[in-house]
């Protein structure tokens, strides 16, 4: 979970009196987070900030699905990809 000072902690209503405020100190990893009857309820974020934890979070998982299929592949060739050397893998891969 995210660290969020408590001075960026505001009640809906506080947020609509300080929204232009809120959107001037609004940058990279400095947010907002917006509750609704004491518990949180929206953030606001930077759009670039957004944008790059998207990106993470693709990659991220782009990189966890191609080791399961590299996993898997090692697997189905006899080795076991917990194991297997470095050189291994790429005599398999060289196949």
């Amino acid at each position: 979970m995210f660290k969020i000072a408590l001075d960026r902690v505001l009640t809906l209503t506080e947020a609509r009196a300080r929204l232009s405020e809120i959107v001037k100190q609004t940058r990279s990893d400095q947010f907002w987070v917006l509750t609704q009857h004491g518990r949180p309820r929206v953030a606001i974020v930077d759009v670039e900030y957004l944008d790059q934890l998207m990106r993470r979070t693709w990659f991220d998982d782009l990189a966890a699905r191609s080791q399961a299929s590299l996993d898997e592949h090692l697997c189905r060739r006899g080795l076991d990809p917990e194991a297997a050397t470095d050189e291994e893998v790429a005599r398999i891969l060289e196949e």
